[in-house]
């Protein structure tokens, strides 16, 4: 076996895939809502036997453990192997890292060591005395600074800078990871100086970046907090802070609560209060709901009160929402953010986070009380503030709820706020979505894959796959590739009494094994539980086939015949007639014969 081999027999992909996504059984298979594209009905089918996974539902796609990892993670082939064959204790032999993965390993590393050095430094050292007594003013127990990686970067133009350096990484690398800047004279000097360092980190746990809160108090020109620029393993809108140790307190209650600020997510952590995470600012970007959509799918906002007139913020609603989350706003009991909550008193904040109200009664009820609704320049401003957020939503139950409740708070006609609606969404500037779609088949396609699923799923493959073979042959099938693996099952049978799907794959050319494998997917579970429907509905689907492909010969014998005519030989005319006499003959029997098999 090669390394891949070797890894994929020491990682069950059901238990891989059960710490990443809600698993059920499925008959002898398990599914799961898809974890890449929103639905609500599971589509995702997942094989112990094969070791492999197929998604029935938008995004069509299917693989492996690694072909997994490599989506999930959105990380190339030999870096997603690269983690498995850790988890697997399994040394690579024969993989050279691409120069982009090199560059990926070398930035972690130089991250790490950086991390080391502020949390050195903030934990033990005399010159982060002063973040210290913060962190200690501010409640932060030393138990969340070490498992969060609390650091202080000194006040210094080059601290990190020569101590990495001493590693022996170059000016150049430091420049590539974010942790150093150039100026203008080209001189290198450190991003960040002074301040407070909290470690962002991927899901796997990797450091990808760091954000530096300034110390009070700070000059006036002082940004309060400054980031990592964007680099090859930190990307702003993918990153949520805290998600590698609370997501599996967000999969067990069931939500997740989002802050804007890292301080608020320590100090909601520190209260009990677990399956939080923070993003930057008060708006929700594509990557950061399609992250959280893998975990949970509701999710609570306790950010900033003034966030409803935020447009960016109405557009990260529009993405949940479309991404078929539940969103709910948090209103403090006390305090301006969860922080003040939780210094008040953790049961305040639980209070708060208890007490969410659905994202559009929240800006409904913020703009009622901003605005005079007695008043027509009220109503219309009230109108102006909510109508944006109604214009996003998706669901036209949900819709409509919202337009009657609007219309009976401002005591207008219903179809008046539905105009405004329709005149905000043609006022929207709508960026084009190039659909990928896949291919979609006709009926004959579905029967054909349908078939085969029957046979290689059922209790018998190979007394199936005879019955079959009564009926039709591997010529009869559109699709080639099922004729090609229908021809090989027909082989098989020929030396082997019993099917053994392994070893049945392995004898597969490789373009054929993920059509095999999407077959062996499919739930047939309800059928196969019932012998008599089951074998009714491989006959059927048999006949069905073999009807299509006798239609097709005198479809075929039709067009010679009519060119035959025109040239007046009556010879060759009356022999393709009795050819076509002889296919609509069989018709009627396979007909006749299935109707009697059936019943």
């Amino acid at each position: 076996m090669n390394d891949v081999d070797i890894i994929k027999s020491k990682i069950d992909i059901v238990d891989f895939l059960s710490e990443y996504i809600t698993v059920k059984k499925a008959g002898r298979n398990f599914k799961a809502l898809c974890p890449f594209h929103a639905e609500k009905t599971p589509s995702f089918y997942i094989s112990p036997d094969r070791q492999t996974w197929h998604c029935f539902g938008a995004c069509a796609e299917g693989g492996d453990i690694i072909s997994f990892l490599e989506k999930w993670e959105g990380v190339e082939f030999l870096e997603a192997l690269q983690i498995l064959a850790k988890r697997a204790h399994v040394t690579l032999s024969g993989y050279q890292p691409s120069e982009g993965l090199a560059q990926k390993e070398k930035l972690y590393k130089i991250h790490t060591l950086a991390k080391e050095f502020y949390h050195y430094l903030l934990t033990t050292h005399k010159i982060g005395e002063r973040a210290r007594e913060y962190l200690e003013k501010r409640n932060v127990r030393k138990e969340i600074i070490e498992t969060f990686s609390l650091g202080y970067a000194p006040n210094q133009w080059d601290g990190l800078s020569r101590y990495l350096l001493k590693k022996g990484y170059s000016n150049e690398d430091l420049l590539t990871s974010g942790l150093v800047v150039r100026s203008d004279r080209g001189r290198f000097y450190d991003r960040f100086r002074g301040r407070l360092m909290f470690a962002l980190r991927d899901t796997r746990g990797n450091i990808v970046g760091f954000s530096g809160r300034v110390l009070p108090p700070a000059p006036e020109k002082e940004a309060k907090y400054i980031n990592s620029p964007e680099t090859p393993i930190y990307i702003k809108g993918n990153t949520l802070y805290g998600l590698d140790v609370t997501k599996e307190a967000i999969k067990k209650e069931g939500k997740a609560i989002i802050v804007e600020g890292e301080i608020d997510m320590l100090a909601s952590y520190q209260s009990g209060v677990a399956n939080v995470v923070a993003i930057k600012g008060s708006a929700l970007t594509e990557g950061q709901v399609t992250i959280l959509r893998r975990y949970t799918e509701e999710v609570l906002l306790g950010l900033d009160s003034d966030f409803a007139g935020n447009e960016a913020a109405r557009r990260g609603i529009e993405i949940a929402d479309k991404a078929g989350l539940t969103i709910k706003v948090i209103q403090l009991v006390t305090g301006k953010d969860p922080a003040e909550c939780v210094a008040a008193g953790a049961h305040l904040w639980k209070q708060s986070v208890a007490s969410a109200v659905p994202v559009y009664d929240f800006v409904i009820e913020s703009a009622i009380k901003r605005f005079d609704r007695q008043d027509v320049s009220g109503k219309k401003k009230i109108g102006a503030m909510v109508v944006p957020f109604l214009s996003k939503i998706t669901n036209s139950i949900i819709l409509s709820h919202y337009v009657k409740k609007l219309a009976k708070l401002l005591e207008v006609s219903e179809s008046s706020i539905e105009t405004m609606i329709d005149q905000s969404k043609k006022r929207q500037v709508l960026t084009p979505i190039i659909a990928v779609k896949s291919k979609v088949m006709d009926r004959e396609d579905r029967v054909e894959e349908h078939l085969l699923s029957l046979i290689i799923q059922s209790d018998s493959p190979i007394q199936t796959l005879m019955s079959v073979n009564e009926i039709t042959s591997a010529d009869d099938f559109v699709q080639s590739a099922i004729g090609k693996v229908m021809k090989k099952l027909t082989d098989y049978a020929k030396t082997h009494d019993t099917f053994d799907v392994k070893a049945f794959a392995s004898l597969l050319p490789t373009e054929l094994v993920p059509l095999f494998d999407r077959a062996f997917l499919v739930d047939l579970s309800t059928l196969l539980s019932d012998q008599k429907r089951f074998t009714k509905e491989v006959i059927g689907a048999a006949s069905v086939i073999r009807k299509n492909s006798l239609r097709r010969i005198v479809a075929n014998l039709s067009t010679q015949l009519r060119s035959i005519e025109e040239s007046g030989d009556e010879k060759a005319a009356e022999k393709v007639n009795e050819s076509i006499r002889l296919n609509l003959e069989k018709i009627r029997e396979l007909e006749k014969s299935l109707s009697g098999k059936v019943k």
